[in-house]
């Protein structure tokens, strides 16, 4: 005896506005992730005497120089950065650290296959300044962080500059963004908002070294 299966009707259902232009966000920031992990594995540029050009404050370091680790969680935070920015863009607000873990994005949700420190992250917002904070349970490892810095309602529209340092909204926004490490993650505090992290010793990563001197502002604290 031969059996036909019975032909399944399938609706397609098409995405909702909201869902159609939060792909577009993130697909436009991931292209933009792409230019700069092509920068950081590419030589710097040297002057004409074959030195490198060293532009970086002495808060500041490149992601290479960093152990392997250290490497791989600034490329993930890299990731989720620009996934709040993408729900920043078409929510209006920060996506909580259980969200985030919730849709299953690094490292608010962990990866069991990849061996390391763990971490208790928390989301902080107080006026115009935004913190992820990774704080490990080993004390040993670093602490992590990731600060977005809003504009500034009452200066003039900012020009936006394509670099590690800027993030372009989809309402024309522009923020300063930035990841940063902490060698002594056991010293880092779990409570309050960094508008200075350099000011306690954390250290300001880049995929790739600035060609010209880095243009995150001077940031002042709020209180």
């Amino acid at each position: 005896m031969i059996r036909t299966s019975a032909a399944r009707d399938v609706e397609i259902a098409a995405l909702s506005a909201r869902d159609e232009l939060t792909s577009i966000v993130r697909v436009g920031m991931a292209v933009g992730f792409g230019v700069w992990l092509y920068l950081a594995n590419n030589p710097f540029p040297a002057d004409g005497s074959g030195a490198l050009k060293r532009n970086l404050l002495p808060y500041q370091s490149v992601v290479q120089d960093r152990p392997l680790e250290e490497q791989r969680m600034f490329r993930v935070l890299r990731v989720s950065l620009l996934e709040a920015e993408a729900v920043r863009s078409t929510s209006g607000g920060w996506p909580s650290v259980a969200a985030m873990a919730a849709d299953g994005i690094e490292p608010f949700a962990r990866d069991p296959t990849v061996k390391g420190a763990t971490y208790q992250w928390r989301l902080a917002h107080d006026g115009r300044f935004v913190n992820y904070v990774g704080v490990p349970a080993e004390p040993a490892a670093p602490a992590w962080l990731v600060l977005a810095q809003e504009p500034d309602p009452a200066a003039q529209p900012e020009v936006f500059v394509d670099d590690e340092d800027h993030a372009r909204l989809l309402d024309g926004s522009i923020l300063h963004v930035s990841i940063w490490s902490h060698p002594d993650g056991a010293r880092v505090s779990p409570r309050g908002v960094l508008s200075l992290p350099q000011a306690g010793g954390w250290i300001q990563l880049y995929a790739a070294e600035p060609a010209s001197a880095p243009r995150m502002p001077a940031q002042l604290p709020l209180r």
